[in-house]
């Protein structure tokens, strides 16, 4: 097993890079695969809605000036703009099949933290949600609703600590499904920090979710590689007491 990074507060970066006032850090990086530390606010990759800097063409810029060639980079799945937190990438495309199929098989395990407002009704510790999520398109934005007619989604969430109005929560997605976990929060009447999708009590802060946790088996080695990374939040703030 490789540990490379084993508590929240001892983050391991290896490279760092700033682009546009964005600065994304390496925490994993071999012949063949790279982990990147994808800071809020920077899209995965581009799109036709969203023009700018994106995470993709960031870091594949950032390769080909370091190693002084054109690098081979495959994205295998994204992030919101919005949510922090670790990317895998490819970096050989002959284990490209091999990291569709751990993700396929839900051999990729992914870990977000998200900080929560919270009811009072909010006392149970461990929970899991369970139901069918359908995506629609609102205005130029893709969201998420429950439809019978929709995809099972599937995620686990743990208290880690709370104060009178916010809760720091654990969140493990056993499916991944579009907004899943922002879903799932905000029918649960725990909607996260910042979500202008689906806090009606929206107000103009940092969106508080973070992709802090990854594991699965190296495609080439089959060893197990363990990342995390420290949250950029917490419930020190004084606007969530």
């Amino acid at each position: 097993m490789i540990n490379y990074l084993s508590i929240l507060s001892d983050t391991l970066v290896l490279e760092s890079y700033n682009k546009d006032m964005k600065t994304f850090e390496i925490i994993f990086e071999d012949k063949d695969i790279i982990v990147v530390n994808k800071p809020a606010g920077m899209p995965t990759q581009s799109s036709q809605q969203k023009k700018g800097e994106d995470l993709y063409n960031a870091l594949k810029e950032f390769l080909n000036k370091r190693d002084q060639k054109q690098i081979y980079l495959a994205l295998h799945h994204r992030l919101d703009a919005a949510t922090s937190g670790l990317v895998l990438f490819c970096k050989n495309k002959h284990f490209n099949k091999a990291i569709t199929d751990l993700f396929r098989d839900k051999k990729i395990i992914k870990k977000y933290l998200a900080i929560v407002d919270i009811q009072d009704s909010l006392t149970e510790n461990e929970w899991t949600v369970e139901n069918k999520l359908i995506e629609y398109r609102y205005k130029h934005f893709k969201k998420a609703k429950s439809s019978p007619k929709g995809k099972t989604a599937l995620t686990t969430f743990k208290l880690i600590k709370k104060t009178e109005k916010s809760a720091l929560i654990e969140c493990f997605p056993h499916t991944g499904r579009l907004h899943q976990i922002r879903v799932h929060l905000a029918q649960a009447g725990t909607p996260i920090q910042g979500d202008f999708h689906y806090n009606k009590d929206y107000k103009n802060h940092e969106f508080k979710l973070c992709a802090y946790a990854m594991s699965f088996s190296h495609p080439r080695t089959k060893e197990l590689i363990e990342l995390k990374v420290e949250c950029p939040f917490d419930l020190s703030n004084r606007e969530n007491s």
